[in-house]
């Protein structure tokens, strides 16, 4: 293929004095202000959690996402037994529709023969209409008909017929936007390390965020807190808290270096039912490489501590003498899928030099080794197309890729061992009772 470039003079049309609210043209300037047939969000909260969880740090946080957005039902009133309440306020039903005699039947006959037109025209279009739809190879799973935007703003939901904004929900910049209690609500989640602590103020309230601290709230606005829960081994009063005493003990608490990533949702099945992206444990990392794992309270308040690991993946941020930073070092902090369309999803938290990949009850599976520090988070796609998710990692230097391998299981293997000690026992057993049973003088009947 051979691409050329040429020079193509603009020519000064009408067009150009369009206003912006009506060219389709789709920028977040032209796009600020509500137009004609755009919806407050609250309309469609349930297909807003379906394009959760939500985060920007930074500008590869935005993505677009293909979604079917339908407004919000409400819930009918039940119907109390008894006899039925004649309301005699409304309007008696109208069986003839306006500009029609029942009564004439030449505009009988015209009517019938309209009907008939416009039935056959209808059946006509639906076979002729193209409805693009999501599939899986097998079996059809929805239309789409939006396509979110997750930004620094908050999100975006534009109609794929007409381009125009169907509804704009602006986010608080930073933290974790998700259902993390399933209670068809949208919480907030907020984590702050030791630098610019003091510029961070938890949603809802003039309280500054603490240092090591994690504090969720729930409602846009707010309307509750949920928990303020440590995600360190210390927490500000320079107490012992939720941590291995034999490291940690003797150990100086400074937060002023301490960095943490965005927490994520893990979603972790408890016996109900619960939309996908709700409802999970909260996954902390710190520059440190302690990694916390906090689950919703029994009535969706507090949080449970449930584990922290100590890991390599670790990192720093220090400005230099001069006071520029070069080549910041980007964290990583994502669940995934080891297969491809596997439900169950683990933990992978990278910093500088090491990356480790954690099951969801928190026992290290394998760690990788980065040959420099990277400056994206780690990307996770199947690139090899076997099926396995691999990754990517960007640095200022170059591009690695990691190729996830098949290996046989522990479990297969401890199973498949210990069956063929098993038959080895037996054999050798079997071999024993037979050269015993040989060896014994053979009795010739004689008294």
């Amino acid at each position: 293929f051979l691409f050329t470039w040429q020079n193509i003079q603009a020519q000064p049309t009408d067009a150009s004095a369009m206003i912006p609210q009506h060219n389709y043209k789709l920028d977040v300037h032209a796009l600020n202000s509500r137009h004609p047939g755009e919806y407050e969000c609250r309309q469609f909260r349930e297909s807003i959690l379906g394009v959760m969880p939500h985060h920007w740090d930074r500008r590869e946080d935005t993505f677009l996402q293909l979604a079917h957005f339908r407004k919000h039902k409400r819930k009918e009133l039940k119907k109390t037994q008894g006899k039925n309440v004649v309301n005699n306020v409304h309007k008696p039903i109208e069986h003839n529709p306006l500009g029609k005699d029942d009564t004439n039947r030449i505009s009988k006959v015209i009517g019938k023969a309209a009907d008939l037109a416009g039935s056959a025209k209808g059946k006509k279009s639906l076979h002729t209409v193209y409805i693009p739809t999501i599939t899986n190879y097998t079996q059809v799973w929805w239309v789409p008909n939006v396509v979110v935007a997750h930004e620094k703003e908050g999100i975006e939901a534009i109609h794929l017929a007409s381009g125009r904004t169907l509804c704009k929900l602006h986010l608080t910049e930073g933290g974790l936007h998700a259902d993390i209690n399933g209670d068809g609500v949208l919480d907030h989640v907020q984590v702050v390390g030791g630098n610019g602590a003091e510029q961070t103020v938890v949603s809802g309230s003039m309280e500054v965020l603490k240092p090591c601290w994690a504090v969720a709230t729930s409602g846009v606005p707010v309307r509750e807190q949920l928990f303020n829960v440590s995600i360190c081994h210390y927490n500000h009063l320079n107490l012992f808290h939720h941590g291995d005493f034999s490291r940690s003990f003797g150990r100086s608490f400074d937060p002023s270096g301490l960095e943490v990533a965005t927490p994520v949702l893990l979603e972790r099945d408890d016996g109900h039912k619960h939309r996908r992206g709700s409802h999970g444990d909260i996954i902390f990392l710190t520059s440190r490489g302690e990694v916390t794992s906090y689950t919703p309270g029994l009535l969706g308040h507090d949080a449970m501590w449930r584990w922290q690991l100590s890991t390599g993946a670790t990192w720093s941020n220090l400005p230099s003498p001069s006071g520029m930073m070069e080549n910041v070092v980007v964290p990583t902090l994502k669940t995934f899928s080891l297969r491809a369309y596997d439900p169950k999803q683990v933990i992978i938290a990278g910093g500088d030099q090491e990356a480790v990949v954690i099951s969801p009850d928190g026992s290290l599976l394998t760690s990788i080794d980065l040959p420099a520090p990277p400056t994206h988070a780690l990307i996770l796609e199947d690139f090899s197309g076997d099926g396995l998710t691999d990754v990517i990692l960007v640095t200022s230097g170059g591009v690695y890729g990691f190729v996830q391998t098949r290996q046989p299981g522990a479990l297969f293997f401890s199973t498949l061992v210990g069956f063929l000690i098993v038959v080895i026992g037996v054999i050798f057993v079997s071999l024993h009772l037979n050269s015993s049973n040989g060896g014994k003088p053979r009795s010739n009947g004689q008294r």
